[in-house]
């Protein structure tokens, strides 16, 4: 009852905060995504750390930190993309910087802090592109996008949940994860389709066609997202992937569907916007 009540407190301020910052304003939202993407990577590299890979941890910090700024200048129409380039510079910096370390394991070294950037700070850097839809450049701030998407997000995990908890017997990817069964993610996804429909009502910046697209991308790649991320905890030994959400673990444990859904999603609407 404890872990209960401990759950649904953490998870509801979560929720404040994440829904919260998008709605507020777009300096709100620039803040909480910017500590939100430095805390999940370094999430990520404390665990790499611990197998004795040594990152180059401040170098990918302010690539990450310059990343997200300058989509979010961008996007917002107020800077030019030519301030894109700059980004080109870190990752060949970052392998001059690996020779004077004199490291036997410095491809992993760049492997792990590569992939830390990759996984955790593109996905999120890419939400800047979303809640700035249209043309992108100089269009009006609108979170609904992102929003639905969260909420779709939300729905499949809650509704996989309560369906595989009780009635799952058929495991999706033992392997992996255990706990997830083909039962939870044909209910979890049937919910998904079933709000999708209505979601052009809330946010109708897209129309019900295209949020039935979303559905299924949140679907598929919500659960890819889970369970890649289940493959990293077993591959590493542990239950969570951190301990700042009590009840819930890590940054990366609340986000994970997040890394994969948003550049699918992303993907998609740069074809149709």
């Amino acid at each position: 009852m404890k872990n209960l009540f401990q759950r649904t407190v953490t998870g509801g301020l979560f929720l404040i905060m994440v829904f919260g910052a998008l709605l507020w304003s777009s300096i709100s939202f620039f803040v909480f995504y910017l500590v939100l993407l430095v805390l999940a990577l370094l999430e990520f590299y404390r665990h790499k750390e611990n197998e004795g890979i040594r990152i180059q941890k401040y170098a990918a910090l302010c690539a990450s930190i310059i990343l997200f700024s300058l989509l979010f200048g961008y996007a917002s129409g107020n800077i030019s993309p030519k301030w894109l380039s700059l980004l080109l510079l870190f990752p060949p910096f970052m392998m001059i910087r690996e020779l004077y370390r004199k490291d036997e394991r410095a491809f992993d070294n760049l492997a792990a802090t590569f992939y830390g950037i990759i996984y955790t700070v593109v996905p999120i850097s890419l939400l800047n592109l979303i809640v700035f839809p249209g043309d992108i450049s100089g269009s009006p701030y609108n979170p609904g996008i992102v929003i639905g998407i969260f909420i779709l997000i939300m729905i499949n995990d809650t509704v996989a949940y309560l369906v595989g908890v009780p009635f799952g017997n058929n495991r999706l990817f033992k392997s992996v994860s255990p706990k997830k069964s083909w039962e939870g993610t044909l209910g979890g996804g049937a919910a998904v389709i079933a709000a999708a429909l209505f979601m052009t009502r809330l946010f109708p910046l897209l129309d019900r066609t295209n949020w039935l697209v979303v559905g299924v991308i949140v679907i598929v790649f919500g659960v890819y997202g889970d369970l890649v991320e289940s493959l990293f905890k077993r591959r590493l030994g542990i239950k969570d992937s951190g301990k700042l959400l009590p009840g819930h673990g890590g940054v990366l444990d609340r986000i994970d569907a997040w890394l994969f859904v948003i550049p699918a999603s992303w993907v998609y609407f740069n074809f149709i916007f």
